[in-house]
C-alpha cells in the first residue's frame, strides 16, 4: 500500500509507504537525515519554485 490513492507514475514517490513515512519523520526530529539529495544550484532554486507551487495546490 502506498499513500498516493491515484497510482501516482513517478517511479520513486510511488514507494513512500505508510511505513516509511513515520520513519523518516521521526529521524528528522532526532536529528538524523535519511536518504539526503543534494540538488546543485541553479537546479536547487528552480526545484524549490516547484515544490512551493506544488504546496500551493495542497
Amino acid at each position: 500500500m502506498t499513500l498516493d490513492s491515484m497510482g501516482c507514475l513517478c517511479s520513486t514517490t510511488f514507494r513512500v509507504s505508510p511505513n516509511h513515512l513515520p520513519w523518516v519523520l521521526e529521524g528528522l526530529v532526532a536529528g538524523q537525515v535519511h536518504n539526503e539529495i543534494v540538488v546543485p544550484e541553479p537546479t536547487r532554486t528552480w526545484a524549490r519554485v516547484a515544490l512551493d507551487r506544488m504546496l500551493e495546490l495542497a
